[in-house]
């Protein structure tokens, strides 16, 4: 039923509006309080009445004495009865918690031995994994590391025939050039010459006394060769040498800073002159490349070529002085030691090919072998404590074709290898070409060759010149090839 005032339902749950509401819904509390405390009260009568009595109901009332005693009896009896039921049921859910504990313990009991059983199991397998344990790591490993020896083994033998294969080539190479060497008497003294495709090699301060054709020649021989050794050895030079090809009849030689510096390729007619992986085969013909060459020819004598084109003299110097540290780089890499800490040595190339290609005799693979990569760390890792006893590098031991720049054994450019070259000392090669220029400069200065005229010559030929030996005049003249009178005449008086 709604309220009449502000229509509310009484079993609606939403806030109250008016008095009447809250007053109403107030009131029901207040009935079932009331109707509690009432029922709390009489029952309280009826509990103190059967426990304790009315003295004023035994008075006026005509029941017994012995019923109230036993009402009161009852009552005891029913409490206790009551008290044994509830006693009963803490006794019964005691027991059945009891129960539960011990099923529970026997669970944790099995768990226990279960886990026993387990960890004894699991000390087994690892005494049983332990046993022998060393002997099967070291089978385990051995059957891993006997496949890397042995194809180590076969590496460094295969490095080691690539090697033999190399210094026999270089061998035959030097062989078909007819790199020799010759000696002769001379004031008591032997004098070796050395000499490429019949030509002799004239050291680089005796460049002024030779020939242009001369100087051409064998300097074209020398780099013929020195382009075929590297491609056979694997080796990139420092100084990029570029052999004769169409438009350019002559050899030139490029500076270390501008070698190697492009892609192109040269022009296929011409790719048969150039070994198929050597690092020239790659390179363009000269006026392709942006950097200027030098040339490795001349076509008149040098104190002429000085005084006429002072630039042209300039470059011919710097290419040669290139093509002597291209020989001593190359002497290094193989081991043998030229021209790095002695200066006299660099500009005799001649001697240094013989030395290198020509004078160490064939290596036999049963008494010497290539000096392995293991053996070469072992021998140049020396402490800085220690006396150095072990290995000096200074001095040439048998690596020639070990080192190379086409293999990934006894790679040149790794840190081996760079270990193995770092004690070159030699100067940089514009440093050699300013000392280079000088000593020639100052052995023209020094010459004083004196021209002498037909009649003044015949006339010369009635003096006895001292006596000189014989086979050094030969020599001498045969050595320089065909010239005109007049530098015969210089030369004749310069032996007088």
């Amino acid at each position: 039923m709604g309220c009449q005032i502000c229509s509310r339902n009484a079993a609606s749950r939403s806030s109250f509006y008016c008095p009447s509401c809250a007053r109403s819904h107030v009131y029901i509390l207040r009935y079932e309080n009331a109707r509690v405390l009432l029922e709390k009260e009489s029952i309280g009568q009826e509990i103190e009445v059967s426990i304790v009595g009315n003295t004023d109901a035994h008075r006026t009332s005509k029941v017994p004495l012995q019923a109230a005693r036993e009402r009161s009896l009852r009552w005891t009896i029913q409490a206790i009865q009551t008290e044994q039921a509830r006693t009963a049921g803490r006794v019964q859910s005691i027991h059945a918690h009891a129960e539960s504990l011990k099923s529970e313990i026997q669970r944790k009991r099995a768990d226990v031995n279960n886990l026993k059983s387990r960890l004894k199991q699991r000390r087994s397998d690892a005494e049983s994994a332990k046993f022998q344990l060393s002997d099967r790591r070291h089978l385990a490993l051995s059957n891993i590391q006997n496949p890397i020896k042995r194809t180590e083994h076969l590496w460094h033998s295969l490095h080691t025939k690539t090697a033999e294969s190399r210094i026999f080539l270089c061998r035959e190479a030097a062989n078909l050039y007819r790199l020799r060497q010759k000696a002769r008497r001379k004031n008591n003294s032997v004098v070796e010459s050395y000499w490429i495709g019949g030509v002799q090699v004239v050291d680089l301060k005796e460049l002024h006394g030779a020939m242009p054709s001369h100087i051409s020649t064998f300097f074209s021989n020398i780099a013929h060769l020195l382009v075929l050794v590297s491609h056979y050895l694997s080796l990139r030079l420092p100084a990029e040498i570029v052999l004769p090809h169409r438009n350019h009849a002559t050899p030139t030689i490029f500076s270390p800073a501008a070698s190697y510096s492009t892609r192109e390729t040269i022009d296929s007619e011409y790719k048969s002159w150039y070994p198929s992986s050597s690092p020239t085969s790659s390179k363009p013909p000269p006026h392709v490349r942006g950097h200027r060459p030098r040339p490795l020819s001349v076509d008149k004598s040098l104190s002429r070529l000085m005084k006429e084109e002072p630039a042209t003299y300039a470059l011919f110097i710097e290419g040669a002085s290139l093509l002597a540290w291209n020989v001593s780089w190359l002497c290094r890499t193989q081991g043998l030691h030229v021209g790095s800490d002695n200066r006299k040595t660099f500009s005799n190339m001649g001697k240094n090919l013989w030395q290198l290609l020509v004078s160490p005799p064939a290596q036999n693979p049963t008494s010497i072998r290539s000096v392995s990569g293991h053996d070469l760390q072992s021998k140049l890792k020396i402490d800085k404590n220690s006396p150095r006893t072990i290995i000096q590098r200074t001095k040439s031991f048998p690596i020639f074709g070990h080192y190379s720049h086409g293999t990934s054994h006894s790679f040149l450019g790794a840190a081996e290898g760079m270990e193995f070259v770092k004690s070159w000392k030699l100067l940089t090669p514009t440093k050699l070409a300013d000392k280079l220029k000088s000593a020639l400069q100052g052995e023209m200065a020094n010459a004083e060759w004196e021209l002498l005229e037909e009649k003044e010559w015949d006339e010369g030929l009635d003096f006895d010149p001292p006596a000189a030996d014989p086979t050094t005049t030969n020599a001498d003249i045969s050595t320089e090839g065909p010239s005109n009178g007049a530098e015969n005449k210089r030369r004749s008086e310069s032996a007088i």
